[in-house]
């Protein structure tokens, strides 16, 4: 206890900050502060003169991504045993999208902790959301699996996200949009490639009848897709 006294006395004011916070609001201590430092650092900050590039929190969001999907999955799974398949991917992807995660985000306070420039190109929301995932990263890097498998069931699922709202109101909206189109007899094509802004994601573009309608951007093709044909429905007033 001595050594953590005089080890937090050592820290900067974030740094401060951040332990504080990790222990008020996720309830637990940490050894590397500096990874929780990182998975708050958007890449707009990146070049400033203050950080190189590698020092965001990029590559820790897309650990976070792959271990949310895990344990989300593996909850999903023990908690639905009637579900089949095509219904636990549906959840799931209502639960790990960009939104939802950025609401969780905002939930918790990560939002308030932040290094971003103002005035970046992407949104507010992405972002945060984009950072809750990283947030995770650091603490399955610094906590191990059984740590942040721990807090996200009980964080993420059981407080901060309405578990039973999400399963009974799942929404396939790729299906919903193709289903309209057929009825209308309209033409539709998903254009889906990956991003060409250098990192691991998906863009999908919906064109229907020629004309573009909607884009999402996402870590998969299947919710690039997904979320395009959700701004798409909410375009058409589907």
């Amino acid at each position: 206890m001595r050594f953590q006294r005089l080890f937090f006395f050592r820290y900067n004011s974030r740094q401060k900050n951040l332990s504080r916070y990790l222990r008020a609001t996720w309830g637990m201590p940490h050894g590397k502060i500096g990874l929780f430092e990182q998975a708050l650092r958007h890449k707009s900050i990146i070049g400033t003169g203050k950080y190189v590039y590698g020092q965001c929190n990029e590559r820790l969001e897309l650990l976070g991504d792959a271990v949310l999907d895990t344990v989300v999955t593996d909850f999903l799974f023990k908690q639905y045993p009637k579900l089949d398949e095509g219904q636990l991917t549906k959840i799931r992807s209502r639960i790990v999208n960009r939104e939802m995660l950025a609401r969780v985000g905002y939930a918790c306070g990560l939002d308030q902790h932040l290094e971003c420039s103002v005035g970046v190109d992407d949104s507010i929301d992405k972002i945060v959301g984009n950072a809750f995932e990283a947030w995770v990263g650091a603490i399955y890097l610094d906590q191990g699996f059984q740590r942040v498998k721990t807090v996200i069931e009980k964080r993420l699922l059981k407080e901060w996200i309405d578990l039973e709202n999400v399963v009974e109101n799942t929404t396939d909206f790729k299906s919903k949009l193709i289903e309209w189109v057929q009825k209308n007899k309209h033409q539709i094509r998903f254009q889906t490639q990956s991003s060409m802004n250098g990192t691991t994601s998906f863009v999908c573009e919906i064109i229907i009848n020629g004309e573009p309608v909607s884009t999402g951007t996402e870590r998969s093709k299947k919710r690039a897709e997904q979320l395009a044909s959700r701004d798409a429905c909410q375009t058409l007033g589907i």
